[in-house]
């Protein structure tokens, strides 16, 4: 009963901590005879957002941090870029979204939307505290490194849907550590200094 309340807690946590996250961006593709645009829209962004739009070969178009705005908007002309596949790339705190893009002379479709959410650390005093929603219930490993780039401690979480983690630096020496959290062949890092 006490694992079902704390799993429930984690995941009511961690939905509220993701609320803003709940407008979906709005990607509009208009092509006519002579007119091939990309509409971006995102409400609410946070001041962390980057955007970017780049080419199948990581060639960035345009890239932009919206900064502390209410609404973003951003329109694309499609006409002069050369037929292949380019990305458009949403990212923030919390997660990561990519639209990838078919451009065709008569054409321009979205064809594959994929979304990674990151983990969420929190620091309180010479705690970390980790929070990562894993929809997927895959692997996570968790590695804190210090400064020569050793291992002091390491953890694989396995088969959670939501992983929480503290990790205590209170008695640790005084060092410069990385956290490292890799989940789906992603990684993520976050740095901690104790003095």
């Amino acid at each position: 009963m006490k694992s079902i309340l704390k799993t429930s807690t984690a995941i009511a946590v961690l939905l509220c901590s993701l609320t803003g996250l709940a407008k979906e961006p709005m990607l509009r593709l208009t092509h006519k005879e002579d007119v091939r645009t990309l509409t971006f829209r995102l409400d609410t962004p946070s001041k962390e957002t980057v955007i970017r739009f780049f080419d199948n070969l990581g060639n960035t178009i345009y890239s932009e941090k919206t900064g502390d705005v209410a609404a973003y908007g951003k329109k694309f002309d499609l006409m002069k870029l050369a037929d292949g596949y380019y990305f458009l790339e949403v990212e923030d705190s919390f997660r990561e979204i990519v639209y990838t893009i078919e451009v065709s002379t008569e054409d321009a479709k979205v064809i594959n939307k994929e979304e990674k959410l990151k983990p969420v650390f929190r620091k309180k005093g010479n705690r970390l505290f980790l929070n990562l929603l894993n929809p997927k219930e895959s692997n996570v490993e968790i590695k804190v490194l210090d400064s020569s780039n050793r291992v002091i401690y390491r953890e694989v979480v396995e088969g959670q849907l939501v992983v929480e983690k503290a990790i205590n630096f209170e008695n640790a020496f005084e060092d410069n550590y990385t956290v490292v959290v890799s989940n789906e062949g992603n990684t993520y890092y976050e740095n901690i200094s104790v003095e």
